[in-house]
């Protein structure tokens, strides 16, 4: 939560998410620990103001400024390519070539796209975290597979 809004205890935020997914009326949220359904959401230059159960008052919001919105993991509304980083951290990474390069050992937010630090026994490969170099993620088989091209990985080594 960036701060309040208003008098009527509205809560101006900054979504993760500009589809707000997991921002709808009727929705739960975490704030401070405690859940509060969405009883109202609409956009305000660029921002998301949000109107939580019991809290009617500025008053009631003030002392909240700067907490988080949280959505139970469970209960997260997510498109089926989306993952958490600790769900890529220790995957294997294969590349077409059927080459194991190591294991994702961090994931490096860069701004403009993120970037999978695989260690091996070849040592350190800094992978881009786009489309054209990932191919497929499968968590529940602990694999990331990208092209050979991408990281220019010598396949007869």
């Amino acid at each position: 939560m960036l701060r309040p809004h208003g008098n009527a205890g509205e809560l101006r935020v900054h979504a993760f998410n500009p589809e707000l997914p997991n921002l709808q009326p009727g929705g739960d949220v975490y704030l401070l620990g405690e859940r509060r359904r969405i009883e109202r959401v609409r956009e305000d230059r660029g921002q998301v103001l949000v109107g939580l159960e019991g809290l009617t008052r500025r008053g009631a919001v003030e002392e909240m400024r700067g907490a988080l919105l949280e959505v139970a993991e469970e209960e997260l509304l997510r498109d089926a390519d989306e993952h958490f980083v600790y769900e890529l951290v220790g995957l294997e990474v294969v590349t077409d070539g059927g080459r194991t390069l190591g294991r994702v050992s961090e994931v490096l937010s860069t701004g403009a796209n993120d970037v999978y630090v695989v260690k091996g026994p070849s040592g350190e490969v800094l992978v881009p975290a786009i489309a054209s170099v990932v191919q497929a993620i499968d968590v529940a088989g602990g694999r990331l597979f990208i092209t050979n091209a991408a990281v220019q990985v010598d396949e007869t080594a």
